[in-house]
C-alpha cells in the first residue's frame, strides 16, 4: 500500500465518522429519546433509503441522508408524503427532476419526527395533513418533545380519521392509523395502490417486518399495525422511508395473516 492509498482510507474514515458526528447532532437536536444512543447511531448507518429516483411513472423517491420522502405527480401538482430531514438535500432533488416546490400542493405525514418533518418550510404553498390520533399524540408531553421540531413551525394543519379518504388533484389518499413506531404514527394508500408506510414497518430481503427496534415506542403495537395492513387488497407497490420499496405485496406481508 503506497502512502497515497493510505491518505485516501484515511479520508473515508474521517469523512464517515464526520457523516456519524452530525447524524447524532442532528438527532439530539430532533428530541429522540436516546436510552442507547450508540444502539440509535448504529441503526441508522444500517438503514438502506433508496436514492433519489423516478421509481415508477409519477412516483418519485427523494433521498435525505438516512430517509426517504415520495412525491406523487398528478397533472402539474404534486403531493409529498413526508417532507424528509433536509430542506437542502430536498431542494436538490427538486431542482434536479424540474419541479417548482410552490407545485407541492400537499404534504401527508406519516408521523411527525424530525427526519420526516425538516424540508416543510420548501413547501409554504401546501396543504399538511396527518392522522388525528397524531395531533392527539403531539399535545402530550411525549409527543410534544418528540415532535417539537415540527411544532416550532407554526404550521397549520388537516387531520384524518382512520380510513378516511380525501380527494388533493385528482389523487384519492386513504389514512390508515399504524400506532407503534409512535402513538400518532399512519400509513397512506394513494388510488387503491399505492401504500407508504413511513416508519410502520421494514422491508427485510422484500418481507415486511418490525422497524428498527430502538425507535419504536410500541413494538407489540407496530406489531398489531402490520396485521391490519396485511389484510389490505389490491395494493401493488409499498413504499417505506427507510428500507425501500417492493411491488410484491402479497409475499411481504405472508408472516402476518
Amino acid at each position: 500500500m503506497d502512502i497515497n492509498d493510505k491518505k485516501d482510507k484515511g479520508k473515508g474514515k474521517k469523512k464517515r465518522w464526520i457523516i456519524i458526528a452530525g447524524i447524532a447532532m442532528v438527532v439530539v437536536v430532533g428530541g429522540f429519546f436516546l436510552i442507547n444512543p450508540v444502539r440509535s447511531l448504529i441503526a441508522m448507518t444500517t438503514m438502506k433509503p433508496l436514492e433519489t429516483q423516478e421509481i415508477v411513472a409519477d412516483v418519485y423517491a427523494v433521498k435525505n441522508q438516512f430517509v426517504n420522502l415520495y412525491l406523487v405527480k398528478s397533472g402539474d401538482t404534486y403531493i409529498a408524503f413526508d417532507a424528509g430531514s433536509s430542506e437542502r438535500a430536498t431542494q436538490a432533488a427538486l431542482d434536479e427532476f424540474g419541479i417548482d416546490a410552490n407545485n407541492v400542493v400537499a404534504v401527508f405525514l406519516t408521523h411527525a419526527d424530525f427526519d420526516h418533518t425538516a424540508g416543510i418550510p420548501l413547501f409554504s404553498s401546501a396543504e399538511i395533513y396527518m392522522a388525528d390520533s397524531n395531533r392527539i399524540f403531539m399535545e402530550g408531553q411525549v409527543g410534544a418533545s418528540r415532535s417539537k421540531g415540527f411544532l416550532d413551525m407554526k404550521r397549520d394543519y388537516n387531520t384524518l380519521k382512520d380510513g378516511e379518504t380525501i380527494t388533493v388533484s385528482d389523487v384519492r389518499i386513504q389514512c390508515i392509523f399504524t400506532p407503534g413506531h409512535t402513538d400518532g404514527s399512519a400509513s397512506f394508500i394513494v388510488d387503491d395502490r399505492y401504500l407508504f408506510t413511513g416508519d410502520n414497518l421494514s422491508l427485510d430481503k422484500g418481507k415486511a417486518a418490525l422497524f428498527t427496534p430502538v425507535f419504536n415506542m410500541d413494538p407489540d403495537e407496530q406489531e398489531r399495525s402490520i396485521r391490519k395492513l396485511a389484510l389490505l387488497e389490491g395494493i401493488d407497490y409499498v413504499f417505506t422511508m427507510h428500507n425501500g420499496y417492493t411491488s410484491d405485496f402479497e409475499t411481504a406481508f405472508s408472516d402476518w395473516r
